[in-house]
């Protein structure tokens, strides 16, 4: 590994970012797999719901993370397997809002732990100061270019 001295794109933020999003993205998509049962896209529909309550397919692909398009054929494959519930939206007649039923609340309740399994695992390697600090830096980052993880 390069020193953070040297240059090069082994060095840059982007690159470590990148390197660290997809093995996040791995160790979610076995989680997901292995203990909830549903494809990863499916699993962060769920999350989103689940936390940030009922709301339409365009919140849900900015809170999963997901293109609209990824977000909208997963919502609906969904539905057919009746995670999910559809209902107008009494805000905007041309969107509708999506839920959880009740076996979508069912995989929720497993969520939590699994995300916390995998942090811990992301995590390994770093004494609860060293996470504080990363978090912390991470969310200066992150606010400082507009981003809001309460929206």
């Amino acid at each position: 590994m390069a020193s953070t001295n040297e240059p090069g794109a082994d060095a840059s933020l982007t690159y470590r970012l990148k390197a660290l999003t997809k093995i996040a993205d791995r160790m979610s998509s076995e989680m997901s797999r292995d203990k909830l049962g549903v494809p990863y896209p499916e699993a962060s529909i769920i999350a989103a719901i689940g936390t940030f309550g009922p709301q339409t397919v365009m919140d849900i692909s900015r809170r999963a993370n997901l293109d609209k398009s990824q977000a909208s054929r997963t919502v609906e494959a969904m539905l057919s397997k009746e995670i999910l519930a559809r209902t107008g939206n009494d805000k905007d007649g041309r969107s509708v809002i999506i839920s959880l039923t009740a076996e979508g609340r069912k995989i929720f309740k497993k969520i939590g732990p699994t995300l916390d399994k995998r942090d811990s695992d992301l995590y390994h390697g770093l004494n609860e100061a060293e996470r504080v600090a990363l978090r912390f830096l991470l969310d200066k980052v992150l606010a400082s270019h507009g981003w809001d993880a309460t929206s």
